[in-house]
């Protein structure tokens, strides 16, 4: 877990992250209006949880959890078999856990809180929206933390590149290798100000707060009151994944999804209150 302290930034999208891709505008609309948000001091993972420390989870408590949207090789697919285990594709113990629901995410957290708040005092959960962006910008104001050029993409992070053109040659990508056409090991390519690792590529990170069309309705305006848990129809996904295309590698980029969704481009990170 990595310290972050205290702190005030501009949270969402500016109009100039979206010069020349009239097409994806309605992306800006959810990432607006732009405002200053104030965070509390907290605690959140360097990496995404691990296929390695998900399947100690999955041994002890007998968890499955089949059912995953996967790309067969010419479209993306609910496959009945699909699982964290077999995501279609294959991974390494240090690689993401990716076909992970919210509803899964809190089922490991209730299982490692047990394991460790008894020793450590710690109890983890995930980040809120407003943590998780502070998080990613570490400090920067640009649409990523290394600028925004996105022909950098690939010191930094796991997106669509150059090798994507083997999964799908119309969709678009950045001119250059990273070396991986699906999830990478965690921690292979380079972290952001703050030390923390694949925020903006790898697999999409779920957030414990409800989802919304941008910021005017104020339900993002909830982590200095507590986190938003239950009772929503879809929950927000932050970051960008193995599958992302240029425009979704931003600090500002968000979605949303059913909670008991899963799919190979999806994953989880851990976050924490500071112990008084």
């Amino acid at each position: 877990m990595v310290f972050l302290p205290a702190g005030e930034y501009l949270m969402g999208a500016t109009e100039e992250e979206f010069k020349g891709e009239d097409q994806y505008r309605f992306m800006y609309l959810g990432e607006t209006p732009r405002h200053k948000v104030n965070i509390k001091s907290f605690e959140i993972a360097k990496f995404s949880v691990t296929r390695k420390q998900f399947g100690m989870f999955a041994s002890e408590t007998g968890f499955d959890g089949k059912g995953c949207k996967i790309f067969n090789g010419r479209k993306w697919i609910l496959d009945s078999n699909a699982s964290w285990k077999n995501p279609g594709f294959k991974q390494t113990d240090q690689d993401p856990a990716v076909c992970i629901s919210w509803d899964d995410a809190q089922k490991f957290i209730a299982w490692i809180d047990l394991k460790i708040s008894n020793n450590t005092g710690e109890h983890f959960r995930l980040p809120t929206e407003e943590e998780w962006e502070y998080a990613a910008r570490a400090g920067t104001a640009t649409s990523s933390y290394w600028g925004g050029n996105s022909f950098e993409q690939c010191k930094y992070e796991n997106a669509r590149d150059s090798t994507a053109r083997l999964l799908d040659p119309s969709v678009p990508f950045v001119e250059c290798n990273d070396g991986y056409i699906t999830t990478a090991p965690v921690g292979s390519f380079r972290p952001n100000p703050w030390g923390l690792f694949d925020m903006l590529g790898n697999a999409y990170q779920w957030i414990s707060d409800c989802s919304s069309l941008g910021y005017s309705d104020g339900s993002i305006a909830v982590a200095r009151e507590g986190v938003k848990m239950y009772g929503c129809s879809s929950r927000v996904l932050r970051g960008a994944s193995w599958a992302s295309i240029p425009i979704a590698v931003r600090s500002a980029n968000r979605g949303g999804a059913r909670p008991n969704m899963r799919s190979s481009t999806i994953g989880f990170r851990l976050a924490a209150d500071i112990s008084n």
